[in-house]
């Protein structure tokens, strides 16, 4: 929260809302756990954590600023520069980009939970992951990854824990058992990713013409941060379709419901890609744009990031033209049986503990405040 929006959060009263959920917090006993989260988006990845590790007996609570937590979930209505003063013996979180100075100055645990599968070292930005002393790993890969950070930067007290990925539990909640269907036209789901390069600034127009004349239902599941921050590419697109009765938007933010009534997926290097992918047992057409680097130095960790590496294995890649796109997605349409097993191969591979990421990471939890009580 920016400044502006801090102040804005204290003159509108909801500042004085905050206070008394932070005095009443501290006042208490305070919380074993503290799963916080900087963003309604953020919070979907550790709700299921809390409610397992909650009903193990711990004392839990989520936090953050102006968030809808599930009914009768306990729940600290505060800002992100505020936790600091939160009592708890562990944070855990899926928002990135939060620095030491924003976690629980008492924590003894201050837990990263990675929200995507994809690698940890080229679309999160240098020093991401420096403020944490644990990292729950989705998969061997997240592993090795911090492994190799740990090398690079000398470091021996922060661990990565193989536990899995939180996504698994909240997206089987929004499964469509009987998806509605429009006879024998196909469904394409279009995942753009957030950056510069990424489908739709590259072709989505052009794309979207193309498919809905050649017949395809399309919808459009932008990344939430073009709902969040706003951005110039999708808006004249929208306009421009939306009367169309084949095409839908879908907002990231909301709603899952394209993952489960999609043939086939279109994106580019988006973390839910692999989530249709493994979900659905589907096959994934990836546009060969160019890749999204937040981090310049990834080389140094001598890894292959996932995102890279598994295109071909879950899918399979076109150029950035519509007409091989096309071609991309007749290809997989014939194939799909065939996709299946390939890719429950490489879901047991790269997604630790799937459907029951909330039972490891309460163990791991439990485990870690037992050896400190």
């Amino acid at each position: 929260m920016s400044a502006g929006k801090l102040l804005k959060y204290v003159v509108t009263g909801k500042g004085f809302a905050a206070a008394g959920s932070l005095l009443r917090q501290r006042i208490g006993r305070g919380h074993d756990v503290i799963f916080a989260a900087g963003s309604q988006v953020d919070l979907q990845w550790v709700i299921p954590a809390y409610e397992e590790t909650r009903r193990r007996g711990l004392a839990c609570s989520l936090a953050g600023p102006a968030l809808s937590p599930p009914d009768g979930s306990d729940y600290i209505d505060v800002p992100v520069q505020l936790f600091p003063m939160l009592r708890t013996r562990a944070i855990v979180t899926a928002t990135s980009g939060l620095r030491l100075q924003h976690m629980p100055r008492r924590a003894q645990f201050r837990v990263a939970v990675p929200h995507s599968l994809v690698s940890l070292h080229m679309v999160y930005p240098v020093g991401t992951f420096d403020p944490y002393t644990d990292v729950f790993c989705c998969g061997e890969h997240h592993v090795a990854e911090i492994g190799a950070m740990n090398r690079l930067a000398g470091r021996t007290d922060r661990r990565a824990i193989l536990v899995g990925y939180g996504k698994a539990e909240r997206l089987l909640e929004t499964r469509t058992e009987n998806p509605k269907t429009d006879g024998n036209r196909p469904h394409i789901l279009i995942g753009p990713s957030w950056g510069k390069g990424n489908i739709l600034e590259t072709m989505g127009d052009e794309l979207l013409a193309r498919l809905l004349a050649e017949g395809y239902r399309v919808t459009l599941r932008p990344h939430p941060s073009f709902f969040i921050y706003g951005d110039a590419q999708l808006a004249p697109i929208v306009e421009k379709w939306r009367g169309h009765e084949a095409f839908t938007l879908e907002s990231s933010v909301e709603e899952s419901r394209a993952l489960w009534t999609a043939d086939i997926m279109i994106a580019d290097y988006s973390g839910f890609a692999m989530e249709f992918a493994f979900m659905r047992e589907r096959p994934v057409l990836y546009v060969d744009v160019s890749p999204k680097v937040l981090n310049p130095g990834w080389q140094a960790l001598g890894l292959t990031p996932l995102e890279l590496s598994i295109r071909e294995r879950i899918g399979t890649i076109a150029k950035p033209d519509v007409s091989a796109v096309l071609e991309g997605l007749s290809r997989l349409g014939a194939d799909q049986s065939e996709w299946s097993t390939r890719i429950r191969i490489e879901r047991d591979r790269v997604w630790a503990n799937f459907g029951h990421f909330a039972e490891a990471c309460a163990s791991e939890l439990t485990s870690m405040l037992a050896k400190t009580a």
